[in-house]
């Protein structure tokens, strides 16, 4: 498999990529905005100034990853405002996956060592299932900006899709500090999940090296949700 490089790797699901990635024999570098074992780059992908340095060390340097996770981002907010709200989670979750690709673009040399952009999105991008509409919009805005890379990309050999999952279980996950007990967790899972069981990172991972793998998936975005998305958001 192809070099991988992970936006978004400090904690959580990409934290559990990178581990997967590492398992795998795959040589796999990770970009978070903290220190930690699972990051090799430091940055604040919403930062341009930040992020350049972070591009221009890629591909200037002999560091060329084959395939980029889009991972960064956020599932809440802690602003206060509404306002705060919604330009907080649009910067995490769509600007700056905007601003690695606009800076990207400013190497097309480089840009054919490039093979896979694959983005981690949700299913709320589609409809608004049980979250913010602030967080739907961002996410939406996500998924509108990978169709239209993967147009303008495929001239380069680059493939670019998306996974849109449902409901995750991961360390750091908001399930893990939601419910009570067991049963509140099972009944919940009951009602929103027909197979009655969460998403789990590996069931991320699966997906990733499938669409790295066929060089025939394109420009496809993958609902990975158990059927979550059978049923009505209301």
């Amino acid at each position: 498999m192809n070099d991988v490089l992970i936006l978004g790797s400090s904690k959580g699901l990409g934290k559990s990529l990178y581990k997967f990635f590492e398992t795998d024999g795959v040589k796999v570098l990770g970009v978070s905005r903290t220190e930690g074992d699972y990051t090799d780059f430091i940055c604040d992908l919403r930062n341009k100034e930040q992020t350049n340095k972070l591009v221009e060390t890629l591909y200037i340097s002999e560091i060329m990853p084959k395939s980029i996770i889009f991972n960064a981002g956020q599932g809440s907010s802690k602003k206060e405002t509404l306002e705060e709200r919604k330009k907080e989670l649009m910067n995490q979750n769509f600007h700056n996956s905007k601003n690695f690709i606009e800076i990207l673009e400013k190497y097309p040399k480089r840009l054919n060592d490039l093979k896979n952009l694959i983005f981690i999105n949700s299913i709320c991008a589609l409809e608004n299932f049980d979250c913010s509409e602030e967080y739907m919009q961002s996410k939406s805005e996500l998924l509108k900006y990978s169709r239209v890379l993967a147009k303008n990309f495929i001239k380069y050999g680059i493939r670019v899709n998306s996974i849109l999952p449902g409901n995750i279980m991961h360390e750091n996950s908001i399930w893990n500090k939601k419910f009570k007990d067991d049963n509140e967790e099972t009944n919940f899972l009951n009602k929103t999940m027909p197979h009655n069981d969460w998403i789990y990172p590996i069931d991320i991972y699966e997906t990733i090296t499938f669409l790295i793998k066929n060089k025939n998936v394109v420009n496809t975005e993958i609902i990975l949700d158990g059927g979550q998305s059978i049923f009505s958001p209301n």
